[in-house]
């Protein structure tokens, strides 16, 4: 009887294996399993190539024969290996990884344009050596890229040489560095109200001025107008406000170079309802990150005039100060604006990137 049934019995007998190696795996395959992935550098330039690490960990005995991972790329990025059309945006790889081991993929990838990215997702496929049973998860690893805008169209010579900081012309005059304090002397007049030590003053009966320490860098305030023109409801162009945004990230990195601190302000927003975005001028510990986020993160559109933005940040500008206006196309409010700050005393710059189009 038993002898007649030996065949299905057989079969009987594997299939129960099977099915407990299976049920086995399952248990075991996803334990001690990590994925972790960063993008280095973590801050790039719009056209450069990257590369995306992802870190694969099987922290068990157990080896896994077969692992199929699939990354999947946000918008504005792409693989940088491949060439024809693919079934994702990113990559595809399969590996086998042995027992307590790691696997790390570097994998190209293309930046195209300025802005802040966080991976899709991950999608990793485990099977056996048989690839009979294979277990498929999503992870999401914590993986961000700040891209920064680079200018589309090259700054000419001739506008170079009008900026008081940067190559091929550097700060002639000497500037006072208000974070280092160096004494008073007796006030004179002409001098503003701003300087005076109040305290000095009232314990000398006599009023004294402030004094600094001598340096050739200063504040300079890159102001960006992303109309334009006025009324700015009228002249929104965004390919062209790119080319603004792309001549400040420029400008600015020729300013911090020559050891200026750079200031940013613009009718535009990164928060709704919290008004046009400001960056004060500052000498302190991880501003130029700041400065630089803002660069790739604001929007493309302006939401205000220029003029009454820089009407109230042209109250804080002193001598020593540069305001960089940069505005295709200037309306005749900030045209007046600009006015009256150089009749206050403030060097004002002003840029166009359409200039540079037309010549």
């Amino acid at each position: 009887m038993i002898s007649g049934n030996v065949p299905l019995l057989l079969w009987a007998v594997a299939l129960g294996a099977l099915t407990g190696a299976a049920s086995a795996w399952s248990r075991l395959a996803w334990r001690k399993v990590e994925v972790s992935a960063r993008f280095r550098p973590s801050r790039a330039f719009s056209g450069e190539t990257v590369t995306l690490e992802v870190r694969i960990v099987n922290g068990k005995r157990l080896p896994i024969p077969v692992v199929r991972a699939g990354v999947w790329l946000p918008r504005g990025l792409r693989p940088g290996d491949v060439k024809g059309p693919t079934t994702i945006r990113g990559f595809s790889r399969r590996i086998s990884m042995a027992g307590r081991s790691e696997a790390l993929l570097e994998l190209p990838v293309r930046v195209r344009r300025r802005g802040e990215y966080w991976l899709d997702r991950v999608r990793l496929d485990i099977s056996d050596p048989f690839d009979l049973a294979p277990l498929s998860r999503e992870l999401r690893p914590d993986a961000d890229l700040l891209v920064m805008p680079q200018p589309r169209i090259g700054v000419p010579m001739e506008v170079r040489r009008l900026l008081p900081f940067g190559a091929p012309t550097r700060a002639s005059r000497m500037f006072e560095a208000r974070e280092r304090f160096a004494g008073v002397r007796p006030y004179e007049p002409g001098d503003p109200l701003n300087r005076i030590h109040w305290k000095l003053t009232g314990h000398a009966a006599s009023l004294q001025t402030k004094l600094f320490e001598p340096t050739r860098s200063a504040d300079v305030l890159l102001v960006l107008d992303l109309a334009a023109g006025e009324p700015f409801w009228d002249q929104i162009f965004p390919e062209i406000a790119e080319d603004t945004i792309g001549w400040a990230s420029f400008l600015a990195r020729q300013a911090i170079a020559a050891g200026w601190r750079v200031g940013l302000v613009s009718n535009t927003h990164l928060t709704r309802g919290r008004g046009p975005l400001k960056i004060p001028p500052s000498a302190s510990h991880g501003h130029e990150a700041v400065l630089f986020a803002a660069l790739a993160r604001m929007p493309n559109e302006a939401t205000s005039d220029l003029a009454p933005i820089l009407r109230e940040a042209g109250r804080r500008l002193g001598r020593d100060s540069t305001a960089v206006v940069i505005s295709p196309r200037p309306g005749r409010w900030l045209t007046e604006e600009m006015g009256v700050l150089r009749r206050r005393g403030a060097q004002v710059l002003h840029l166009s990137p359409l200039q540079a189009v037309s010549g």
